[in-house]
């Protein structure tokens, strides 16, 4: 298996896992926060929506989204999530790095919960980031939300394990601090302690200030950052960052 078909793979063979992961997240607080930074009436991409929670919370609220994932299994729980809530927008499969879809056509791109930062390589993600500047508008938002490197680093531990409905889950770290790389192995046990899966789980770590420079080289400007989800003011000790960012040529100059 190629190192693209691992890091895209890694979330299609967790499927009904991660849904179970991510269904215990407060998804209408992020959704609130998409609203109040990022989206407004026009076309929205949701990249690397997953199950579509986000999605479709926005949909249900009257914003016009478009989704996109390479996890056909992901889709597939976005589809009947579609479904339950009574409401339809488009779902593509495709690769973040060359997006399907022409130029300058959404108003915002989303990007949720660490969704960045698995491809084999940084000039990979760079090229993720000018696609991404690629079909924004002149006047359009990225909303990038991802962990904050400082936070992680500074309360690293190796050992973690999180309790879900029908399953433990089991991390064992390692931080490459040199390759800024997380490479962990992540361990499912069901209820009775039985090991039932196993997957490797590797994550480039980014800083602002390297952010910063790969969105400047795609015409693209911190408008704003976040420490978390309530809209709280980011520093070295928050656990998320949270960046918005705009077109740079179209930015008002003070």
């Amino acid at each position: 298996m190629t190192p693209e078909e691992q890091a895209w793979d890694l979330f299609n063979e967790l499927n009904d896992y991660w849904a179970e992961i991510v269904e215990g997240r407060n998804s209408q607080e992020e959704v609130d926060l998409i609203k109040n930074m990022a989206c407004r009436q026009d076309l929205v991409l949701d990249l690397c929506c997953g199950t579509g929670r986000h999605s479709i919370l926005l949909s249900s609220q009257g914003r016009n989204i478009v989704g996109l994932d390479v996890s056909i299994n992901l889709l597939k729980k976005a589809k009947l999530g579609m479904s339950e809530n009574d409401t339809k927008f488009p779902l593509i499969r495709g690769d973040m790095r060359v997006l399907p879809f022409k130029s300058k056509v959404f108003s915002a791109v989303i990007n949720m919960f660490t969704s960045f930062g698995y491809l084999p390589s940084e000039e990979e993600d760079m090229n993720c980031i000018k696609e991404i500047a690629r079909i924004l508008r002149r006047s359009g938002n990225l909303l990038l939300d991802v962990v904050n490197k400082d936070h992680l680093v500074n309360t690293f531990r190796k050992r973690d394990w999180g309790e879900f409905q029908s399953f433990y889950l089991l991390e064992e770290r390692n931080l490459d601090v040199e390759a800024q790389m997380l490479r962990s192995l992540w361990i499912i046990l069901d209820k009775r302690g039985r090991k039932i899966g196993t997957f490797n789980h590797n994550l480039r770590l980014y800083s602002l200030s390297s952010l910063k420079t790969m969105l400047g080289k795609a015409g693209l400007r911190i408008l704003d950052v976040l420490g978390g989800y309530e809209m709280q003011p980011f520093d070295q000790n928050s656990s998320r960052m949270i960046i918005v960012a705009g077109k740079e040529q179209y930015i008002r100059r003070e």
